[in-house]
């Protein structure tokens, strides 16, 4: 017989992922308080795989958010000299797309659509303390205790529950700042996004619906420095000047915001029994898309551990174990994937630019490798 306490689970984060992973839990009959921090939702981005939006889909979303998508059904990747170039295509695995294109507010909208029941504590002090017991973990602030069976934390990058039970992590800093906008622009093909390698930054160019694309631009310190002090004008010229062959009429159409870019690796997914998930276990490079399918993919791994009905109470050690096996591969392997791009395509080397363009050239024409390359991709 379950247990009250091993019935109740807290979640530490209000962001796609708590929310979705709330979702998830709550679909399997456990007792949720979840604390959030009330903040403005951005106007952001995001790039789903097929397998993501299956999952989403299984949660029951309304059909009205998976309407709202992009369907991304090819992607071209251009080196430094824009004349070397690999095409990635949907009809290369015999799926729709590669990737989908979701808008952060009707996301979060579907999302509390969806929810039956959800008690939510807006927000957490800074000073509460976690406490262990052998079958239960405790949060206490100055005027409330909560107890549950397990603690997952999805409050970031920068998450306070992994400072606080002292979980170490090792931060990578690329020295890069990426800088996010939307676009205004003519486009031929609304369903293909384009990536390009240039000297001195990566420009990721997404198509959200007709004529709007969302631009992910990671820039070197030198490069964003001069970036920064344009004006909307000055970037529009920028962009004319590296892409204008490929868009036309370019417009910016929304705030522009920036963040610096680092990877985050932590030595252990849990202790006791607090768990990390999404961006608070790993944190990668934006330029795969991968960051938000991964966290999604946590929540996918966490969901069928559940499912297999092995452990009563999924604070112990056993059920955190499995999990941990279950994505450290996964994760590790983007992580891997994300840095090895960067520096290949980032080296200034004039001859390791050659070998890049003239592998590009090779790649682009071998089908087989170009197909293992998307199925991982959208995995």
């Amino acid at each position: 017989m379950v247990s009250d306490i091993q019935n109740s689970i807290i979640i530490i984060g209000g962001g796609l992922v708590g929310n979705l992973l709330h979702l998830m839990l709550e679909s399997k009959g456990f007792s949720i308080n979840q604390f959030e921090k009330t903040s403005k939702l951005k106007n952001r981005t995001f790039a789903l795989t097929p397998s993501s939006v299956d999952w989403l889909k299984s949660l029951g979303l309304p059909s009205k958010f998976f309407d709202s998508l992009n369907d991304i059904s090819s992607m071209k990747i251009f080196d430094s000299t824009l004349s070397n170039s690999v095409t990635f295509e949907s009809d290369d695995i015999a799926k729709p797309a590669i990737a989908f294109m979701a808008n952060e507010k009707d996301f979060n909208e579907a999302i509390e659509k969806t929810f039956k029941k959800r008690k939510t504590i807006e927000e957490i002090p800074k000073d509460y303390v976690i406490k262990n017991k052998q079958d239960q973990v405790i949060i206490e602030t100055s005027k409330e205790r909560y107890k549950s069976s397990i603690i997952i934390a999805c409050d970031g990058v920068n998450s306070l529950a992994r400072e606080k039970i002292e979980i170490k992590s090792t931060k990578h800093d690329f020295n890069q700042t990426a800088i996010t906008f939307q676009l205004k622009v003519k486009l031929d093909n609304q369903n293909e996004a384009k990536q390009f390698f240039l000297k001195e930054s990566i420009l990721a160019i997404l198509p959200i619906k007709k004529d709007l694309v969302s631009i992910v631009w990671s820039c070197n310190s030198q490069f964003y420095k001069k970036i920064n002090s344009f004006d909307e004008k000055s970037i529009e010229d920028e962009l004319n000047l590296t892409i204008g062959d490929f868009y036309k009429d370019i417009k910016v159409v929304s705030k522009i915001e920036s963040f610096p870019l680092t990877m985050n690796r932590v030595e252990s997914f849990f202790k006791d029994r607090v768990l990390l998930v999404g961006d608070a276990a790993h944190f990668i490079h934006p330029l795969a898309g991968q960051g938000l399918n991964l966290g999604i993919r946590d929540i996918i791994t966490l969901e069928k551990i559940i499912d297999k009905k092995d452990y009563a109470d999924i604070g112990l050690k056993g059920f955190l174990r499995k999990y941990e096996r279950a994505r450290k591969e996964d994760v590790a392997q983007m992580g891997f994937l994300t840095l090895g791009l960067n520096w290949i395509f980032s080296n200034k080397s004039s001859i390791l630019s050659r070998i890049v363009g003239k592998g590009m050239s090779m790649l682009d024409k071998s089908k087989l490798l170009k197909k293992q390359l998307i199925k991982k991709a959208t995995a």
